[in-house]
This record gives C-alpha cells, sequence and structure tokens, in this order.
C-alpha cells in the first residue's frame, strides 16, 4: 500500500504570526462594535430610552397647561409739553376751595402753584398740566382748530371744576358745540385796565354763571368738557386787553397771580 507524505509541522514563527492575525481580526471587531454602540447612543434622542411609563408622565407633563400671569398696568400723568390733549374721566366731587386744592394736588404734578387766597388766581385751585401753550402750531384738528393758539390748555381730566381768575363780571355765557363750545367770556377790572378771560370747551350744562352775573376770585364758573373744536378734555383759558388782543395766559399769570 502507498502511504502519503507525511505533513511537516508548521514552523513556530508561523503558528505565532496566526495567533497574532486572529488576534488582530477580533481587537478590530470588538473595536467597531464599541463605536458603533457609542454612535447609536449619542444619536439617538432620549426618548428612545424612556419607557412607556416615562413617556406617559412626560406627555402629562408637557400637556399641563401654563401658568397665568396677572396682567398689570402703570398710570402715567400727562407731559406739560404734549401735544395731545389727554385729561381722565375722574369725577371731581370736592366743593370748597381747600377740598378741590388737596384732590386736583393728589391727582398729579401740575406747570404752577395757586395762592387760593390770591385776589388774581390761576383757574384751577392747584396745579395742573399744560396740555397746549400760546402760539403758533400744527392744527390738532380739522374741524375749526387753529394753528395760532390765542389761549394755554389746561388738562386735568373731564368734570374738573374751573374758577375764575379775579372778581369781575360774566359778559358771555355760550352753550355751542363749535369753536370754543360751551364757553364763559368774564370781564375784569386789573390795575385800572379792563382785562378779559375766556374759559372754554367746558362741559354741557355745567356752567354755574350767566350773563351778567357778578362773580369772585376763587369761584367756580363751570367744569372742564370737550366741547367745540377740541381733541380732548381740557380747559382752553385765553386773556385778552381792552383793544382786544390775546395774549400768552401762561405768561400773564405768573406775573399778576399772587
Amino acid at each position: 500500500a502507498s502511504s502519503r507524505p507525511a505533513l511537516a509541522a508548521p514552523a513556530p514563527e508561523a503558528a505565532a504570526g496566526r495567533r497574532r492575525s486572529n488576534a488582530s481580526r477580533g481587537l478590530t471587531l470588538l473595536t467597531m462594535a464599541f463605536v458603533a454602540t457609542v454612535t447609536i447612543a449619542t444619536s439617538l434622542p432620549s426618548s428612545a430610552f424612556l419607557t412607556g411609563q416615562d413617556m406617559a408622565q412626560a406627555t402629562v407633563v408637557t400637556d399641563a397647561p401654563a401658568t397665568s400671569i396677572p396682567s398689570q398696568s402703570i398710570a402715567l400723568s400727562a407731559a406739560p409739553e404734549a401735544q395731545v390733549v389727554g385729561g381722565t374721566d375722574d369725577a371731581f366731587t370736592a366743593t370748597t376751595p381747600q377740598q378741590i386744592m388737596l384732590a386736583q394736588t393728589s391727582k398729579g404734578a401740575g406747570a404752577f402753584t395757586n395762592d387760593i387766597n390770591g385776589t388774581i388766581q390761576w383757574p384751577f385751585a392747584a396745579g395742573v398740566p399744560i396740555s397746549g401753550v400760546f402760539g403758533k402750531r400744527i392744527a390738532p384738528c380739522s374741524n375749526g382748530c387753529s394753528s395760532n393758539h390765542q389761549g394755554v390748555d389746561f388738562a386735568p381730566g373731564m368734570g374738573a371744576p374751573i374758577q375764575s381768575i379775579a372778581d369781575g363780571v360774566v359778559r358771555e355765557a355760550v352753550n355751542s358745540d363749535t369753536g370754543l363750545g360751551v364757553h364763559l367770556v368774564i370781564d375784569h377790572v386789573i390795575d385800572g385796565q379792563l382785562v378779559t378771560s375766556v374759559y372754554g370747551h367746558q362741559l354741557p350744562g355745567s356752567l354755574r354763571v350767566k350773563a351778567g352775573d357778578p362773580v369772585k376770585v376763587g369761584q367756580q364758573i363751570g367744569q372742564v368738557g370737550n366741547t367745540g373744536a377740541s381733541t380732548g378734555p381740557h380747559l382752553h383759558l385765553e386773556i385778552r386787553m381792552a383793544d382786544g388782543t390775546a395774549v400768552d395766559p401762561f405768561a400773564w399769570l405768573q406775573e399778576h397771580a399772587n
């Protein structure tokens, strides 16, 4: 019988090389598996690892109604240089000069101070905002507002009591809804000269005097309104000299009020 030649045993160096090659392949496969695991863990959203119970709890939290935050409001007083006449709808219930002064002072800062014992006073017992000045301006409305403002606008709020600036006699008491609206014209003798004061845009039905009535300084003669060619509640005050010339009421009162 023939016999196959015996296979030669591998050399020690070759066997060692094969073992190193197998180990390298195993390490490579292990490394690839680790990288794949890390990639999946960092790529998937956290919700992929939540249980069904975890997801239900998360849904409940997400769908919970937002807490309601109460709204807040800030009250701002009108600035003296404001061009748009504003005012408020606050009711005035004070009757005596002292009560009126206290009520109006508590409503905010004014552009002047008034002496309720003076013989010539401002048209309000205490300082109130000024919303329009004397002189040239852009007409604030198209229904009769003038571009040459002949008075000063005071904006203490709708219904604020208006007082006479000095002793005098009512020349005119007019109920109208055009021009100066509901207004009064009062003549005074000051330093021996005729001086006329005009109180425009008053509240309908608020006039407390009529033509021919004598008035005293500080006497209430009406209330702030929004009648006539007006853009909001305010008193339009004019001061006219004997020849009818209108002068700046603010400057005039600063000089003469005492």
